[in-house]
């Protein structure tokens, strides 16, 4: 048969190369960005050759919107609830990835088990004989009260996945009779104790001079050694730049007044909130506004009753006051409410996001020209800047055309910058650079030779290009003669803190290390600060009564030190104890494997996006960037 399908092959050339290269192109446009980031079959990012999809963004943007709170305004969580959206999917594929692995499957009658189970704690979904209503009803409640039953089967989906994982990995994790002993004894063993701590003071370590620090700098080995560092040309531009164009005359601030003429009226209110989502509790809610509408109406007290019936939690303690707002500050319907009222008066239900209002106004007053005029000529003039700063930085770019910064920056009265080189760490600091911390992921995201868009702050937009990646070494001494003293300032400390406390422990005891509290007799497991610190849990397991633990070096830099006091044992392990405490050791284990594991998968994935998501096919984690920077519909 394989002799046949060469002959044919060998015969047909012309045919058969056709569609190769049909089959090629097909396949190159597959793997290529589409360039179209705004469609619901966008692919966001690819894990492991599983595809998250932009209608998968979206689902679960609202879902976190709905977890977090209706805002005012949800553009300003946008960005944080899109990176959170796109974190839990990758997680989620992740998980998946991770489960075929290790050939763990949930099977549909698994999840539709759960989901049923789910849906019976709600009396709303069953009939007379406590059974699950017929499909027919539950998708008009579910439609009527804005429930997704298609996520919930998704979470419930992904719990039993990471449960059977667990479940897995925690069969193999073996628990010896030392380990158990251990856990017990942390559990059940009651320790009482004194303690005592002593602070290190670097900042009393004198500076030793350069000599000194120099060889402690060699003597320190790869202590100082720094991962690759970048060097980036970059051009600021602040408001001096363009001087008084800056400025609004007294015409264009008082158009931009009458602009804003519906923010220029302010309400002084009282409310009180019946929250509720879906129409079944908006309907729940407004029946409860109407009959406290009615006790109002014939006198009872508003404050009182906010304190008391208000779910908005910024109405205890204040009565319900919202003070002055205007139109700019809350959602459109509550603002439309209080602007029909009189002072004094009381609204009918009003209903927004939130849920059921009930308003009364207790002001109302007008603001003057005089009144918002400083106020618009702020805006006025940060809108000038931001748009001329950005148009300037954009004419630097495009005459740049992707080279050096220097000769177009200059020639546009805006001279380029070198900054000194700098890694990819937290608190890396440049001199002239304040904004660093903020663009640091931009720059070591974009290629060496790559210039960025501009980019906003408040005082001035910046423009860089990355010009340079130093390999991983030890800086040259001069460069990072700060790091290297406050190394040595730190070990002195260190050392001359650890001195003093020995010579005051044996003189005079725990008192003379430092103010001494007490722990009254209680399982070490409880006391997290000191049991997650595994010298000093040794040491309390370990010293006998009436004795001083070593002095050890505490997780917040104070050495530490304790005197026990008694010692209740842990009561002996009975069959059903044993096993229970063993799971839990195993069940405790197996999560960290498994978050370990993910990691790692996540890392590897990271490491490999391939060209155009090449290896998001078949063996890493692609990002399409375009996509996930995209507004994405609500």
């Amino acid at each position: 048969m394989l002799r046949s399908f060469r002959q044919v092959f060998k015969s047909n050339r012309t045919p058969m190369a056709a569609v190769m290269i049909v089959v090629l192109l097909g396949l190159v446009a597959y793997l290529a960005p589409s360039g179209r980031v705004d469609t619901p079959d966008t692919v966001v990012a690819r894990v492991f050759g599983r595809e998250v999809l932009m209608r998968d963004m979206a689902e679960h943007m609202q879902e976190l919107y709905q977890r977090y709170g209706k805002q005012a305004s949800p553009e300003a969580l946008r960005p944080f609830v899109q990176s959170q959206a796109l974190r839990d999917l990758v997680n989620q594929k992740l998980m998946e990835e991770l489960a075929e692995r290790h050939h763990v499957v949930v099977t549909d009658e698994e999840v539709g088990a759960r989901l049923r189970a789910f849906l019976r704690q709600y009396p709303m979904l069953l009939d007379a004989k406590g059974n699950l209503k017929p499909t027919a009803e539950l998708k008009q409640i579910f439609q009527d009260t804005g429930f997704n039953p298609t996520a919930q089967e998704h979470a419930l989906r992904g719990e039993l996945l990471r449960s059977k994982l667990i479940q897995q990995a925690a069969l193999q994790i073996p628990v010896d009779e030392v380990w158990l002993a251990q856990e017990n004894r942390l559990k059940n063993e009651k320790v009482a104790f004194q303690q005592a701590t002593l602070a290190v003071l670097p900042a009393t370590v004198t500076d030793p001079g350069d000599a000194t620090l120099e060889a402690f700098c060699k003597a320190g080995g790869e202590r100082f050694l720094q991962p690759p560092r970048r060097i980036i040309q970059f051009v600021a531009v602040d408001r001096a730049a363009f001087g008084k164009d800056l400025q609004a005359d007294d015409a264009a601030l008082k158009a931009a007044y009458q602009a804003r003429k519906a923010d220029s009226t302010e309400f002084k209110a009282r409310h009180i909130l019946f929250k509720a989502e879906g129409e079944a509790q908006m309907a729940e809610a407004t029946a409860k506004a109407q009959l406290l509408r009615a006790r109002l109406a014939k006198g009872q007290d508003f404050a009182k009753a906010a304190e008391e019936l208000s779910e908005d939690p910024s109405a205890k303690g204040n009565g319900g006051d919202l003070g002055w707002f205007n139109a700019a500050k809350m959602v459109k319907p509550f603002t439309d409410a209080a602007a029909a009222l009189k002072p004094g008066e009381l609204s009918q239900p009003v209903r927004t996001n939130f849920g059921i209002h009930l308003i009364k106004l207790e002001g109302r007053r007008e603001k003057t020209f005089e009144d918002m005029k400083a106020q618009l000529a702020k805006e006025l003039t940060d809108t000038r800047f931001t748009s001329r700063a950005q148009e300037r930085l954009e004419q630097i770019r495009k005459r740049a055309n992707g080279g050096d910064l220097a000769a177009a920056a200059k020639s546009l009265g805006s001279p380029a910058q070198v900054s000194l080189p700098f890694s990819n760490e937290p608190t890396a600091q440049v001199e002239g650079l304040p904004e660093l911390s903020q663009i640091l992921g931009e720059v070591f995201r974009l290629k060496v030779g790559e210039v960025s868009k501009p980019l906003p702050f408040a005082d001035r937009h910046l423009l860089f290009r990355v010009q340079e990646q130093l390999p991983e070494a030890v800086p040259p001494f001069k460069e990072i003669r700060a790091k290297v003293l406050s190394a040595y300032r730190l070990e002195e400390s260190r050392k001359q803190a650890l001195a003093r406390a020995q010579q005051a422990l044996k003189a005079n005891g725990l008192q003379a290390v430092g103010p001494v509290t007490d722990q009254a007799a209680a399982p070490l497991a409880g006391l997290r600060d000191l049991a997650t610190h595994p010298g000093i849990r040794k040491a309390l397991l370990d010293t006998p009564v009436g004795q001083a633990t070593p002095l050890l070096w505490a997780q917040d830099g104070k050495l530490w030190a304790a005197r026990v006091t008694s010692r209740e044992p842990a009561p002996a392990l009975t069959f059903e104890a044993r096993r229970s405490l063993i799971q839990e050791i195993q069940g405790t284990e197996a999560q960290k494997l498994l978050s370990a594991e993910l990691q790692a998968m996540d890392q590897q994935g990271r490491l490999r996006p391939g060209l155009s998501s090449l290896w998001g096919h078949f063996g890493g984690i692609y990002i399409n960037s375009e996509a996930t920077q995209a507004p994405i519909e609500e």
